[in-house]
């Protein structure tokens, strides 16, 4: 575990900030493309006043989709990715966490400190906050079982010694807060009213990044297994316990928005009878896409998010969206039965679309059917594939539409992110300029560190029986005699 911290400090990646010219003509070719400031409650009176179809005016018919919406999608994004350096660690954290924010940290937690009438020796400031932050921090990557060994002399951890005493962290961590809790009325509902600005400061910087082309909605899985009321158990997640958040990000795997589940208290930036019309996963959709441009992006989600007025609303929108589909969400559409299409072999497809030419859905039987709902593009241009065949052990071609390879290539970005968090490295970068997620979180704890905060050298209590022998030792006092 000592060997993993002097790691980090051999490391010899230069990390530079963006090149000015580079960044002028950036700013000149992206000014079009800036993400404008969205007025929300404009857009919720333009939803009020969107006409939604009730199901019995839902009406099928099996004939060809125009397609007429998918030329739009030709306007070129430039690749934002070419303009930008790698950073140094500590760049990034101050865009998320600014000292204006931090400074609200230490103002809320020498505020609860007073009070709780702890025994509070000293107020803190931003510099031990810090610190405190890049502590936690390096105890995520060393993972010992009990906090109380980092502080252990004989494991050789001195930077946590050093930096701050045990007496003093736990003090600092019973009295943390980032909210004054004599504000928090008792009817708020919000279960995670405490770190709500935490969790604004983040969320609001990925809301401020430019998003690419092709973008997802799906759920993913916080890990925490501690007591919470809204902790959740997701099978098939890589930490299926924790707290559930749902997720938009791009098929690069990068992060736009996200959404805290809290069950029927999750708060969505909608009208409520907005909310009734299309559900808890239509919701979650409109509410993270609000601040998306007309005619430049592609949406994709699961079926449990899809529905009829969904598609209608981000088609007036201009949001073009395709999804995997629940057949019983779309008023009996009148598709092929499974045995028929079974009979005529795999990648059979059979597509229909509304009586209104903007919706089309698509049913393609693989091993079992696949149903596709899009408001841009129906089966598309079909391609082969090769599948497995048990019958006879060998792989055969079969038609696949262009709705699906789409779907599939767009849809994994939440499945990315686990992949990258998991694995701790950053595919896109080249390997010689790549570092590794647990190198990033040891270099930000050292810049964090050494911001400011001095190092602790006076030493308390008593002797520690491991003093070296040179090391001068404290002078025994003579007991005094006693006269009788």
């Amino acid at each position: 575990m000592a060997d993993l911290e002097k790691q980090n400090n051999n490391n010899d990646l230069d990390y530079e900030y963006l090149n000015t010219d580079d960044a002028a003509n950036f700013l000149d070719e992206y000014n079009d493309y800036m993400p404008a400031i969205i007025n929300t409650e404009s857009l919720n009176n333009n939803l009020v006043n969107i006409q939604l179809s009730s199901k019995h005016e839902i009406k099928w018919e099996r004939l060809p989709f125009s397609n007429s919406n998918k030329p739009i999608l030709n306007v070129i994004l430039p690749d934002v990715s070419d303009y930008y350096e790698i950073q140094a660690p500590l760049v990034y954290f101050n865009r998320y966490f600014n000292d204006a924010e931090i400074e609200k940290m230490v103002e809320m937690t020498n505020r609860y400190a007073i009070q709780n009438g702890s025994s509070w020796n000293k107020p803190t400031d931003i510099w031990e906050i810090k610190t405190f932050i890049a502590l936690h921090i390096r105890m995520g990557c060393l993972k010992y079982p009990r906090v109380r060994m980092y502080w252990d002399t004989t494991l050789g951890l001195s930077n946590f010694s050093q930096y701050m005493t045990l007496n003093r962290f736990f003090s600092l961590r019973t009295n943390f807060h980032v909210v004054d809790n004599l504000t928090l009325s008792n009817d708020n509902k919000d279960r995670f009213k405490k770190v709500r600005p935490m969790y604004d400061c983040v969320r609001k910087r990925c809301k401020q990044l430019i998003v690419e082309r092709n973008i997802s909605i799906d759920e993913q899985i916080v890990p925490f297994t501690g007591k919470l009321n809204i902790k959740q158990y997701c099978k098939g997640k890589p930490n299926p316990w924790g707290v559930k958040i749902y997720v938009m990000c791009g098929s690069s795997g990068t992060i736009y928005d996200f959404l805290l589940y809290q069950g029927s208290a999750t708060e969505f930036d909608i009208p409520p009878q907005i909310q009734k019309q299309v559900g808890m996963g239509g919701s979650v959709v409109l509410t993270m896409t609000q601040d998306l441009e007309k005619n430049k992006h592609c949406l994709y989600f699961d079926n449990f998010f899809a529905g009829y007025n969904l598609f209608e609303i981000l088609l007036h929108k201009k949001i073009y969206a395709a999804s995997t589909i629940r057949v019983n969400r779309f008023s009996k559409p009148p598709f092929l039965n499974d045995k028929w299409m079974a009979s005529k072999g795999r990648g059979t497809t059979d597509k229909i679309r509304n009586k209104e030419d903007t919706i089309c859905l698509v049913k393609w039987y693989d091993n079992k059917p696949v149903y596709m709902c899009s408001n841009f593009i129906a089966s598309g241009e079909v391609e082969k594939v090769k599948r497995w065949d048990k019958k006879t052990k060998q792989y055969l071609d079969i038609e696949q539409p262009e709705v699906i390879k789409m779907y599939n290539k767009s849809m994994g970005g939440v499945d990315k992110i686990d992949q990258l968090i998991a694995t701790m490295i950053n595919l896109k970068l080249k390997k010689k300029d790549r570092m590794d997620l647990l190198n990033f979180k040891l270099r930000l704890a050292d810049n964090l560190i050494n911001l400011g905060s001095s190092a602790v050298t006076k030493s308390r209590g008593r002797p520690s029986s491991s003093t070296p022998k040179n090391s001068p030792q404290t002078k025994k006092k003579k007991k005094r005699a006693i006269t009788t």
